[in-house]
């Protein structure tokens, strides 16, 4: 008779299609940095019954060990003892996104929270079938992330280039990606500069895309963790306090990058100092005065030189008088002188 109830029930849903329950978590294994929010998804479907359901999380060390309860979206006395402090802390909780979905939410993970994490559902089908759980690993690596930037020059001339160096670095325990991004604060707003990562791609701020199109900004990445961004012809509009931001992504299945741990550092302000402007003046005056100078120098010359000339010729002339009375007078002059001998 109980064979054929559960026969017949499921023969009236097969009408509308008889399927079975299907409880998901995300792909594991999860890379998670100790000291961060980690936050694990579970939904249901294909289920019959009432469209909320119930959700219980449990944590096993080992695929196939024994399980811990964490939390209950429906039991308040479900927790294991060494969970329940946590969760009455608000530390550990569950967070119901939909009738069929919640969300485990750790606010700080601990190195000693990694292991294997369990979503169930207690069933509420007419029959018995599909799964009725998942588990997905997380993994718990420590926070090494570290940025170093260089203190920028704190004042710079317009036009200038400016060259903004940071270093970021981790170790490299599991597999992980890092990311560098510059920002400029003016006041109280913030505007991106240029991220650069975690998948080789570069991204910049709205403002600075055609200035990075055309040249105007440029990364040179280095070596060990060292990037610099150049920002050439600096302009009154660059002033600002600049930040450099290093970020750990973690690349998951089904092609998601997620952001692990992030850490901001403040370089430091630059100021501007805008350059003499340079005054255009007409040239014509200093053309005509130019010209005046030239001739009235042409001038002065040329009657220095008819000056000299005038004065050359007067005195050839008198000279040639001289020697020409010296030749009409000497004969006289001798005559007489013979006259007055005898």
């Amino acid at each position: 008779m109980e064979n054929y109830v559960t026969a017949l029930t499921c023969g009236i849903f097969m009408l509308s299609g008889c399927s079975a329950r299907v409880v998901t978590v995300p792909p594991g294994p999860l890379i998670r940095v100790e000291g961060q929010p980690v936050s694990i998804r579970c939904d249901v479907k294909e289920y019959t019954g009432p469209s909320e359901q119930d959700f219980e999380w449990n944590m096993l060390k080992d695929a196939k060990g024994p399980k811990t309860k964490i939390i209950s979206s429906f039991d308040s006395r479900y927790p294991d003892q060494s969970y329940s402090k946590r969760v009455a802390s608000g530390d550990i909780s569950v967070v119901r996104l939909q009738d069929n979905e919640v969300e485990l939410k750790i606010a700080e993970v601990k190195l000693t929270d990694a292991g294997f994490y369990e979503c169930q559902t207690p069933s509420t089908d007419y029959v018995i079938s599909g799964n009725y759980m998942a588990q997905v690993q997380l993994t718990v690596i420590p926070n090494t992330l570290k940025v170093s930037p260089k203190t920028p020059p704190p004042v710079i001339a317009e036009g200038s280039d400016l060259t903004l160096s940071c270093n970021v670095t981790r170790e490299l325990i599991h597999p992980t990606y890092l990311s560098v991004t510059w920002s400029v604060k003016n006041g109280t707003m913030s505007e991106e500069i240029l991220t650069f990562g975690p998948d080789g791609d570069l991204v910049t701020g709205s403002r600075f895309a055609q200035r990075y199109a055309e040249g105007g900004i440029r990364l040179v990445p280095g070596r060990n963790g060292a990037f610099e961004l150049v920002i050439s012809k600096m302009t009154m509009s660059d002033e600002g306090n600049y930040e450099c931001k290093g970020m750990e992504w973690t690349y998951e299945s089904g092609g998601n990058w997620i952001k692990i741990v992030e850490s901001t550092k403040e370089m430091g302000t630059v100021a501007v100092t805008p350059t003499e402007p340079v005054i255009l003046y007409d040239s014509t005056p200093c053309y005509i005065v130019s010209t005046f100078l030239s001739l009235y120098g042409l001038i002065i010359t040329s009657m220095f030189i008819r000056e000299e000339f005038f004065r050359t010729k007067v005195k050839t002339n008198q000279d040639v008088n001289s020697e020409l009375e010296g030749l009409v007078i000497s004969p006289c002059r001798q005559d007489h002188e013979t006259k007055e001998e005898e």
